[in-house]
């Protein structure tokens, strides 16, 4: 557990940073001399802002896990609230949560890259945390567009109009970049300061590296369907000797329940400050009924967690389906499980998704290990991250009893639903807390099969990109990559094929 107090005072020291350093987090300031800081002070900021991409990018109400749940069937809308129409319409447009792309360059990244480039010495292990962590958003950024600014980025204005960088050349950059930071750690030089303002590991470097790693494996289950051999780099995750995460990643600076200070998806889709108002979309975001269905249908424990019950019965909405009978009363609202506090973490990685990386690794003989151990591993994960009460024992049972062949572990394997089983629980586990991943998973695999396209939907396929940004178009006209009109749907990102 995060020392509340410290965090806290880390909390008060990051938002008067925010405050009074706008200059220099404008990515249209022309100054190439932002005002002074350090890395003390901007890495506890830059991690909320990577906290607030995740799940309210700087107050927008939308977020990468938002869009992604929807995308991947998860999240929907309640009947009578229709914030979601667009998204579950699949029109996507130039405006379609830009404030993705431009928040995420100018909050988070920029403050990664201003630790990253300190120029005083000492400071290896920060400078590691902002490598890792400009991985962590470049990739998603790839994920989410393809081609983007990279190479020339943060130049200010040196270059008020930076050039893109080929996808796979950024993948097999950041990836680098992984590596190198793992290595700064391994070697940092005895006068190198200890982190004291790590929002997120706590300065535990050991665990940053594991972060590291994690992240890797992610990156290269990405790239399973380009054709391209990748076998030295899974050796080296698994001859490094570093291991993965063995806890969840999160961030908490000392989330508060006073305004501008909470948890962001709480924020969002829970509560007001005071508990009894709801959050600007806390009446709208609902289950789909393809969501809740599959876990009631398969007596999954989870359900109560995530979900309210409504009628003694857990009822979730069709996605693009606005009828007085899915009325927010009438549907369940979201559980314990995910809305439990203003002060509660915000996951930047589950543990269940680190597990299932590894399982579904194992299963396609990338690793080694036993697939099946850790896919079981995975789901008691994911029954703790909920709260499911005695999870390994309640794991154990809704995995062996369960007659569905991409539930239970010998069913699937002796029918070949083994990858499918392992994506259908990353799929259940994160479809809430990281959406983002469960939707790039449903863009690599189609899993789960059983997800339907929203009635209405202006696509038979569900989307796999978005499109540039309109402020992108308005002031970097001459770099920005064409893309054609069904762009949002052609899995144009190199991984995606």
């Amino acid at each position: 557990m995060k020392n509340i107090k410290t965090n806290l005072l880390l909390f008060l020291m990051l938002v008067s940073l925010a405050s009074c350093s706008d200059e220099f987090l404008d990515v249209n300031d022309s100054s190439t001399n932002p005002p002074s800081s350090t890395p003390e002070l901007t890495l506890p900021a830059a991690q909320k802002y990577s906290a607030d991409m995740m799940y309210n990018a700087n107050n927008a109400n939308n977020s990468f896990n938002l869009l992604g749940g929807i995308y991947a069937g998860v999240i929907s809308d309640s009947g009578d609230r229709v914030w979601y129409q667009t998204e579950q319409s699949y029109i996507i447009n130039n405006d379609t949560y830009q404030s993705l792309w431009n928040n995420t360059y100018t909050l988070a990244l920029y403050s990664y890259d201003y630790v990253e480039t300190f120029p005083e010495a000492g400071y290896d292990y920060y400078k590691a945390i902002a490598k890792i962590m400009k991985a962590y958003h470049f990739a998603a950024l790839v994920d989410m567009y393809g081609d983007i600014i990279y190479s020339e980025a943060f130049q200010r204005g040196e270059n008020t109009q930076p050039a893109y960088d080929d996808d796979r050349a950024i993948y097999d950059a950041i990836y680098e970049q992984l590596n190198v930071a793992i290595n700064m750690i391994s070697n940092a030089g005895a006068n190198t300061k200890s982190v004291t303002t790590d929002v997120i590991l706590g300065g535990d470097m050991n665990a940053w590296q594991k972060f590291a790693n994690t992240l890797k494996l992610r990156m290269l289950l990405r790239q399973i369907n380009t054709g391209e051999d990748l076998t030295a780099q899974y050796n080296e995750l698994m001859n490094s000797g570093i291991g993965f995460i063995d806890s969840t990643v999160s961030v908490n600076p000392g989330y508060l329940d006073e305004a501008g200070k909470q948890n962001p998806f709480y924020a969002v889709h829970g509560f007001a400050p005071g508990g009894t108002t709801p959050g600007p979309n806390g009446g709208a975001t609902r289950g789909s009924d393809t969501y809740i269905d599959f876990m009631t249908d398969n007596n999954d424990p989870r359900v109560a967690r995530l979900f309210l019950p409504v009628g003694g019965e857990y009822v979730g909405v069709p996605q693009n389906v606005y009828d007085n009978a899915y009325n927010s009363n009438l549907v369940s609202d979201l559980g314990p499980g995910i809305i439990n506090s203003s002060s509660q973490d915000a996951q930047l990685m589950l543990l269940s998704e680190a597990l299932f990386l590894q399982a579904e690794a194992a299963q396609r003989n990338l690793i080694t290990g036993n697939a099946g151990d850790l896919y079981k591993a995975g789901i008691a994960a994911s029954f703790a991250e909920l709260g499911v009460p005695n999870p390994v024992a309640a794991a154990a049972d809704y995995e062996s009893n369960s007659i569905n062949p991409i539930i239970n572990w010998e069913s699937a394997d002796g029918i070949g639903n083994e990858i499918e089983a392992i994506i259908t629980q990353k799929w259940i586990a994160g479809g809430f807390i990281s959406g983002f991943e469960v939707w790039m998973d449903r863009v690599r695999t189609e899993f789960p099969s059983f997800v339907p396209i929203p009635v209405g939907a202006a696509s038979a396929v569900f989307p796999s990109n978005l499109l540039y940004p309109t402020a992108e178009l308005a002031s970097n006209s001459a770099n920005v990559p064409a893309q054609g009109a069904n762009a949002a749907f052609d899995r144009h990102t190199f991984w995606m094929q």
